[in-house]
């Protein structure tokens, strides 16, 4: 079995390259910003069915494709660090204090986003999400990766419709502290997780 300081080691390389994919992506989009906005699905003729003179054709078909390319790799690549923030926590979680001690203070490991508004009937809502719950792993997030907000955006966008997002959560009740492991399905595309989180300083 991987040793503790083999998995951080694995963690930190996975996520070495999902900056260094992001950055990659960061960069074509600007190149399609750059090009009318025209995004990836924006049209490349012009109404009479002549290419569009306005724009580089070249560097949008080479920036839609590397986007497409890319995005393929960092869903598998975020697929990979999912297994691993899983095993990560696990460990992390043998290793601590038993979870309904009452004191949350020694609960390892370390909440990083709070739950303060849940829709309801929406698909965190489904999944068993509470206002008041604080979440220590988010897909593949944990405290010790969490960056901000868009690197929840980024986990969902990764996701595809109607795939599961593994979140862990510890809620507080009666003074008691509870781990719990659920499971949130990324509604189809557009629609909203239905929950509003925001960071814990």
């Amino acid at each position: 079995m991987m040793g503790n300081s083999a998995v951080v080691q694995e963690f930190q390389e996975l996520e070495k390259r999902r900056k260094a994919i992001e950055a990659e992506i960061d960069a074509y989009t600007e190149i399609l910003k750059s090009n009318k906005n025209v995004g990836m699905h924006g049209p490349l003729i012009d109404p009479e069915g002549f290419p569009r003179n306005d724009i580089d054709l070249v560097a949008v078909r080479m920036a839609r494709n590397k986007i497409i390319c890319l995005n393929t790799d960092y869903k598998e690549l975020m697929a990979k660090l999912e297994d691993v923030s899983s095993r990560l926590l696990a460990k992390q979680t043998s290793t601590a204090e038993p979870m309904d001690t009452g004191t949350p203070d020694e609960l390892p490991p370390k909440a990083f986003l709070n739950v303060d508004q849940v829709t309801p009937g929406s698909p965190s809502d489904l999944a068993g999400i509470r206002v008041g719950d604080q979440i220590v792993r988010f897909g593949s997030l944990l405290s010790s990766n969490f960056t901000g907000l868009s690197a929840v955006v980024g986990v969902v966008r990764a996701t595809a419709p109607k795939d599961s997002i593994p979140v862990t959560i510890i809620r507080k009740e009666g003074g008691t502290s509870n781990v719990l492991r659920l499971v949130l399905t990324k509604p189809e595309s557009g629609q909203s997780l239905g929950f509003h989180i925001v960071p814990i300083k």
